[in-house]
C-alpha cells in the first residue's frame, strides 16, 4: 500500500480535462442536433453535390457515429482527470476521436480545436517531481 502514488489537485492534469471535457460535450451537443435535424427538418441541410435529397438514414447514422465520437471524447476527459498516471492515453484517446469527429461537425468545430488541444496538453504534460503522499500514523 506505501507503493501507491497520490496525486494532490495541483499534479492532476485539469486543464487537459477541461479542454477534452468540453469538445466532448460540444461533439455530442453537435450530433444530437444534426440527429434532430436529419429526423424532424432533413431539408435544412444541405444536399451533398450529385444527389437530388438528403437520405434521412445515412444524416441519422452519421448523427449516432458522432454522438459515440463524443462520448469517447468525454470518456477519455474523465479518465484523464481521474487516473492521470495514464495521461498520454486518454490524450491519445482524445485526440484520436476529436479528430473524425469533424465529419459530423466537429462540435461546431470549437469541439474538435478544444479535443486537439486538450489531448496534447496531456501528451506534453511532464510529471512533477516529489509526489505528495498522505501523512501516515505509526500506532
Amino acid at each position: 500500500m506505501n507503493d501507491v502514488k497520490y496525486m494532490n489537485k495541483n499534479e492532476k492534469p485539469t486543464k487537459a480535462s477541461i479542454f477534452s471535457l468540453i469538445a466532448g460535450i460540444l461533439i455530442i451537443s453537435n450530433s444530437a442536433l444534426l440527429g434532430a435535424a436529419a429526423t424532424w427538418f432533413p431539408w435544412i441541410i444541405p444536399t451533398l453535390p450529385g444527389s437530388s435529397a438528403n437520405d434521412t438514414a445515412v444524416l441519422s447514422r452519421l448523427a449516432a457515429v458522432g454522438l459515440i465520437f463524443g462520448i469517447l471524447v468525454l470518456l477519455g476527459a474523465i479518465m484523464l482527470y481521474s487516473k492521470p498516471a495514464n495521461k498520454k492515453a486518454w490524450g491519445i484517446i482524445v485526440i484520436v476521436f476529436s479528430i473524425p469527429s469533424v465529419i459530423t461537425g466537429g462540435g461546431f468545430i470549437i469541439g474538435f480545436i478544444l479535443g486537439i488541444i486538450g489531448g496534447a496538453k496531456a501528451l506534453s504534460r511532464k510529471p512533477k517531481i516529489g509526489a505528495t503522499k498522505p501523512a501516515t500514523t505509526t500506532t
